[in-house]
């Protein structure tokens, strides 16, 4: 199951960092696009959120490739300050149950599989380091399994920070992947945004 599970994750996160980021989806994509709520746990997306957090692409992977266990995946955009991107992923890995909440043993899995995933897929950042965490935290008021991370691209030497927080919401696993520029907002901003995301899909 944790192999099987494994799999999962990496083609799910290779699908996040595959879909260009600053693209909006386009009327008529081949992948079909997530409904606007997620009927088995009640997620909401809306197309704008708090801070100026837009939705640019969503994607439902059981009808896009047959493939129900990896659930659906959105992105948004962060507007400046923050200036990032927000990458969410709902599924549940073809479990039929999914403790909720963040300290049960399949999340904490599940979120160092999403962690070892983030850094196989960032081998071009040099100096990935942990800056705070692994802790729990409660964006939106829903607790989460959550770490931040600084890398330094080597080409232009921007610090980009990231924030990974995963949890069992409802017999799922309900993962954010928050990046911004280090240069124009601190993590205290990017937790702001990341409490608005998360309040906005749970209300």
């Amino acid at each position: 199951m944790v192999a099987m599970t494994a799999r999962i994750v990496a083609a799910i996160l290779m699908l996040a960092v595959s879909a260009a980021p600053t693209i909006a989806q386009p009327a008529g994509s081949a992948a079909p696009r997530a409904p606007a709520i997620h009927p088995a746990t009640g997620l909401k997306f809306p197309s704008i959120v708090g801070r100026d957090f837009r939705l640019v692409r969503s994607i439902d992977h059981g009808q896009s490739e047959a493939k129900p266990e990896l659930g659906y995946s959105l992105t948004y955009l962060a507007a400046p300050p923050v200036d990032g991107v927000a990458r969410v992923n709902i599924f549940n890995g073809g479990m039929a149950a999914i403790p909720s909440g963040a300290d049960s043993t399949l999340v904490a899995e599940q979120f160092n599989q999403l962690l070892d995933e983030i850094r196989q897929l960032t081998p071009d950042a040099d100096a990935l380091k942990v800056v705070n965490g692994p802790a729990e935290c409660s964006p939106g008021g829903i607790s989460f399994r959550c770490v931040t991370l600084r890398a330094v691209i080597p080409t232009t030497q921007v610090p980009i920070y990231s924030t990974l927080a995963v949890t069992g919401y409802r017999n799922h696993f309900f993962s954010i992947w928050l990046e911004w520029n280090g240069t124009k907002a601190d993590p205290v901003a990017a937790d702001a945004h990341l409490n608005d995301l998360v309040d906005a899909m749970t209300r």
